[in-house]
């Protein structure tokens, strides 16, 4: 685990251990926010959360999802009464009055997310005459591992970049967009990962570095990534600069395409939606020729893939795993080439 986020973990983990042996109640799942708690609940201390309660019901929901409105507490149904209620999303008056009028207890029986992890310091401020490139989220914070590394130490991952806005990707590339910790960490446990010190993992299209980040937190020791655009390239920089990390990533600007050498120190290939066939299948073949110059057991990750035919066509690698994870592109692809093949 990276040093960086300790102390994101321990606010986390100082709520959620009181919970062990009690249901729970998680009050406001409609948000990212949301969502992460659960996910974070579930795998670090495997606590299930009993009750979803989402504040949003303007989306379309199935009627079979065990989601909950607010007015669950008012029944008597079950177990309810006796949770402890999780609040992911800002604490308000009203919200604090109907939980205190029911007889609960701030800091015992329900617990303020964001009060927790950033205080009073919850909506972004609006950022003028900031380009696109170094713009950073406005609005309400979300509670996750890179927008806390944002607002402790000033970086900049979690904001989209569109395609339109790109300078010089535009013809093959597309707009950026990150994945985090809470995507990262299932898809490496469906590869049944356990990174050993002759690992490492290259990122193409790494983007502002936030999936190379959630790398080394899950334990890689070797991470790399090349990024075509240069304004985002020199964001990448600064956010490994402020984290203190370096020394621990190699950074590279330029066509992915082009990618021949510095192949040959990885085994991990991650693909998130970063360009067109085009660029896809040069970088395919450039990881093919790598194997050819150094036989090695080799993995890629390539998600929500459309140009999983390019892969197989290779005759090289095969489809070792398929499954989906908890975000929009759901469809995971992964591919293996064994180190004994001819």
């Amino acid at each position: 685990m990276l040093l960086v986020l300790k102390e994101f973990r321990e606010k986390l983990d100082d709520i959620m251990l009181k919970a062990m042996h009690s249901r729970v109640l998680l009050y406001g799942y409609e948000s990212y926010t949301g969502r992460f708690i659960k996910w974070y609940a579930e795998y670090y201390h495997s606590i299930n959360i009993d009750y979803l309660v989402s504040t949003d019901m303007s989306r379309g929901r199935a009627y079979d999802e065990e989601i909950f409105r607010p007015s669950i507490l008012d029944f008597n149904y079950k177990s309810v009464g006796q949770a402890i209620i999780w609040v992911t999303e800002p604490l308000t008056d009203s919200l604090q009055t109907g939980l205190e009028e029911k007889g609960y207890i701030k800091g015992e029986t329900y617990f303020d997310f964001y009060e927790a992890v950033y205080g009073s310091d919850i909506y972004g401020s609006n950022e003028e005459n900031i380009d696109v490139f170094n713009k950073r989220k406005e609005g309400r914070r979300d509670i996750q591992f890179l927008e806390w590394l944002e607002w402790k130490y000033d970086c900049n991952f979690v904001t989209r970049i569109k395609h339109e806005f790109l300078e010089v990707a535009k013809e093959h590339g597309e707009g950026y967009g990150c994945t985090t910790q809470k995507e990262i960490f299932p898809i490496l446990d469906h590869c049944h990962c356990i990174p050993q010190a002759n690992d490492a993992i290259f990122d193409f299209g790494c983007g502002k570095g936030g999936a190379l980040v959630s790398f080394l937190d899950y334990g890689f020791q070797r991470v790399g990534g090349i990024e075509y655009e240069p304004k985002i390239y020199d964001v990448l920089n600064k956010n490994m600069s402020r984290l203190g990390l370096k020394s621990k990533v190699e950074m590279l600007l330029g066509d992915a395409g082009d990618l021949t050498n510095q192949l040959d120190e990885y085994n991990w290939f991650y693909f998130f939606l970063p360009f067109d066939d085009y660029i896809f299948e040069r970088c395919i073949k450039s990881i093919c020729d790598s194997y050819q110059r150094k036989r090695r057991k080799i993995s890629i990750i390539s998600i929500s893939p459309y140009s999983h035919g390019c892969i197989e066509k290779t005759g090289l690698l095969r489809l070792t795993n398929q499954f989906t994870v908890d975000m929009r592109q759901r469809v995971v692809d992964v591919y293996e080439v064994s180190c004994c093949r001819n």
